[in-house]
């Protein structure tokens, strides 16, 4: 099979829930991707045994941010707020399968967040997660289990943040490679979902590298009834591609190839500057 002539197939999407609003956005956009690629919603609500062991400890306390009270914690307490949210994550699911007509499976785990996430993740397609668990700031910077999915995955990751939503222009970076080719493909699904413009971003030393890749790409979107926008980034950098996303306001961006704009440290840098849905794309 040629590079570009392969197509995306996400069967399984795999949820990670917890009591953050980002949760919640990511949630709804993995719904509406289910929806249009008829996979199956998974949800995940990971009981931190951390915050298990550190209820269990005589000097732990609670502050509650509406009144500032100092509040005695146990693990009795913990256990109880516990099992609220993991009531609350599967009714959430529940709903949001239940708007988009999918399949819908979910479950609890008891261990370490990140371990369990990244563990599950292993059986899934697609994860799709909030870009942080609990903000503590207006400009939310990466969180630790975001962060470890970005690096560790084997498979794609979504990562979304409160207030975004897949409904926007799709740009999706490429450089000619069998990786870039996935991550159009995937691009197109989310264009067709969002039914919104698709904007390919051409990650090369110069404009005559770009030109060969562009006559690929409109052929192939030619064939599907497609077409697309292009543009090209001059000494591509984070800072330049991060300033690039804030100037077209809403998107959704889409990583994928082999690019050193692409590697590991290059990727949460550009997750910390930006605030628009991610899909990496692997």
């Amino acid at each position: 099979m040629e590079k570009h002539d392969q197509e995306i197939s996400i069967r399984r999407i795999l949820v990670a829930l917890d009591a953050s609003t980002h949760s919640l956005a990511a949630l709804e956009a993995a719904a509406d991707l289910a929806a249009r690629m008829r996979a199956e919603l998974i949800g995940l609500y990971v009981e931190d045994e951390n915050l298990l062991h550190l209820a269990g400890l005589p000097f732990s306390h609670e502050v509650r941010s509406s009144s500032a009270d100092r509040q005695p914690m146990s693990s009795d307490k913990m256990e109880r707020e516990l099992r609220l949210q993991a009531s609350q994550a599967r009714r959430a699911l529940e709903a949001a399968a239940t708007r988009v007509e999918a399949r819908w499976s979910f479950r609890t785990v008891r261990g370490q967040v990140t371990a369990s996430v990244l563990a599950a993740a292993l059986d899934a397609d697609l994860l799709a997660m909030g870009r942080v668990s609990r903000p503590i700031s207006h400009h939310n910077r990466l969180g630790s289990t975001a962060r470890a999915a970005s690096i560790k995955t084997e498979g794609s990751v979504l990562f979304m943040q409160h207030g975004s939503q897949l409904k926007y222009p799709i740009l999706v970076t490429f450089d000619g490679t069998a990786a870039a080719w996935q991550a159009m493909a995937t691009a197109v699904k989310m264009a067709q979902i969002s039914d919104n413009a698709l904007n390919v971003l051409f990650l090369a030393d110069t404009l005559e590298d770009t030109k060969p890749m562009k006559g690929e790409i409109s052929e192939w979107l030619e064939k599907r009834g497609l077409s697309a926008e292009y543009h090209w980034l001059p000494k591509a950098t984070v800072d330049k591609l991060a300033a690039m996303v804030h100037t077209a306001e809403n998107c959704v961006l889409v990583l994928g190839g082999e690019s050193s704009l692409l590697e590991a440290e290059a990727i949460q840098e550009l997750l910390d500057k930006t605030d628009c849905p991610v899909m990496l794309v692997r």
